[in-house]
């Protein structure tokens, strides 16, 4: 039998929906009291931060970045990460999509996100740096900003609209996501001309 700990993350998991559950509804599905909950998580921003973590884990994350670190080059990770959102965000997106949705009135949902956000930044930036070294990203693009169009193109919700809105299917999801991505990167950043 999994201990306490993990029977409370199983259990916030199961129960995440639309919503991220409350703390008593948590303690009432795993049979202990909302003080027990409180013993393993001092606070409802640790539970969802450590829920994905728990998530991340059981969905071998740490194997994916692995595979997105070791591609033969920077356009190759472009691709290890869209291939690793198709194949991970199908599993996590009931998650994902009532984290995105709490953020925004809830400070313990929007720590969770901003932790995950943060942990994406850091890898669009590395592979904006290979794509760089490789001679894939114009002068024009600051780091900061060639990050930033990355993590946005290979972000959950760009996934989410391309694949369950707009009906892509998950490889031609990768194609697009990558040619776009390298496309952009290698174009020149450039101002908007006023019109005469």
């Amino acid at each position: 039998m999994s201990s306490t700990r993990d029977r409370i993350l199983d259990e916030t998991w199961r129960l995440t929906g639309t919503r991220i559950p409350s703390m008593s509804h948590v303690a009432r599905a795993v049979g202990i009291s909302r003080q027990a909950v409180y013993l393993h998580f001092p606070s409802r921003a640790a539970l969802l931060l450590a829920l994905v973590e728990h998530v991340d884990a059981h969905e071998n994350l740490a194997e994916e970045i692995v595979r997105v670190e070791t591609a033969p080059d920077g356009a190759g990770q472009v691709r290890a990460w869209a291939e690793m959102q198709a194949r991970r965000n199908p599993r996590i997106a009931t998650l994902a999509r009532a984290l995105d949705q709490a953020r925004r009135e809830d400070e313990a949902a929007a720590v969770a996100w901003r932790d995950r956000s943060q942990n994406r930044v850091r890898g669009a930036t590395a592979i904006v740096q290979r794509l760089r070294a490789d001679g894939r990203v114009h002068r024009d693009w600051s780091t900061d900003d060639a990050a930033a169009l990355l993590w946005e193109l290979v972000s959950f919700r760009v996934w989410d609209d391309l694949v369950n809105e707009a009906h892509l299917p998950p490889g031609r999801y990768v194609d697009v996501v990558t040619a776009t991505a390298l496309a952009a990167l290698a174009a020149p950043v450039q101002e908007p001309r006023p019109n005469r």
